[in-house]
């Protein structure tokens, strides 16, 4: 690779990069304004009790129908807040395949499919620094969100705090003392924006120099 071709190359790379991060932050930035708005509208509701002009629960003895304000509130929130995952599992894969097809134009590839070994063998073969652990972790988290395969137990083993904290794929059935079957993996993932921006520097920092 040339000098002019590698230097152009990286500096698509990092526009690429910044324009991810720009469009990261731009999908969530809605669920963050509907929840500041349902932190309002609770905080306001709280007033008017405090005031005695409502409460948090209504019930009509007549029909028997009854609504906890409250519980709306915090059904809203969590709605918001798994829309907020969902982006943020939908922008880690995003980026592990922006750097997988950058890395496949970066250098020769012998396979028309490389996997993640033939890349990082063929990166490493050039002198081409990556973050291999980061890459590593990135390759087993997308694998997870995207077939839920049982390598997410690897995952598991090197990341636990990337899942439920209450989730224990060891654990057994309460009514046949069995081992759990059908593990759904990717739905115990939880992401922060914080995973997403270290995701997003560990591609950053596996290109060319």
């Amino acid at each position: 690779m040339t000098f002019a071709l590698k230097t152009m190359r990286l500096a698509m790379f990092d526009r690429r990069i910044r324009e991810m991060r720009a469009a990261f932050r731009a999908a969530c930035a809605p669920f963050y304004q509907e929840l500041d708005e349902i932190e309002q509208e609770a905080d306001e509701f709280q007033r008017r009790v405090d005031a005695g002009s409502a409460q948090w629960e209504d019930y009509d003895e007549e029909t028997g129908a009854g609504r906890h304000y409250g519980e709306e509130f915090g059904e809203r929130r969590l709605e918001a807040e798994a829309a907020l995952l969902l982006v943020r599992k939908a922008f880690v894969i995003v980026i592990y395949h922006l750097w997988e097809r950058a890395a496949q134009r970066w250098v020769p590839q012998a396979s028309k499919k490389p996997n993640n070994a033939d890349l990082v063998a063929a990166l490493t073969e050039a002198s081409i620094v990556i973050d291999k652990a980061g890459l590593e972790e990135l390759r087993l988290l997308v694998n997870c969100l995207k077939h839920n395969s049982e390598g997410a137990r690897k995952l598991y083993k090197i990341r636990r705090d990337l899942f439920e904290s209450d989730f224990d794929p060891d654990a057994t059935h309460p009514a046949t003392g069995r081992p759990l079957a059908n593990i759904d993996w990717a739905e115990k993932v939880v992401l922060t924006n914080d995973n997403v921006e270290t995701y997003l520097r560990v591609v950053q920092n596996s290109g060319p120099k």
